[in-house]
C-alpha cells in the first residue's frame, strides 16, 4: 500500500524523531511512504506564537 505522509512543522521542526518512527514503523509493515511535493507550511507555530 502507498501511504502519503504530510509532516508538520511541529513534527518536522520540533519532534523529528516522531516522523521517522512513523516512517519506520510504515515501511516494517510493507507500506511504500511518499511524500507529497506540494505539502506546505501552514503557519501554524507563527499563529500559536502571536
Amino acid at each position: 500500500m502507498r501511504v502519503a505522509l504530510f509532516i508538520t512543522r511541529f513534527n518536522d521542526t520540533f519532534f523529528p524523531g516522531t516522523g521517522r518512527a512513523v516512517v519506520s514503523l510504515l515501511e516494517r509493515l510493507g507500506h511504500s511512504v511518499e511524500f507529497p511535493p506540494e505539502q506546505t507550511c501552514c503557519g501554524q507555530a507563527h499563529f500559536d506564537t502571536g
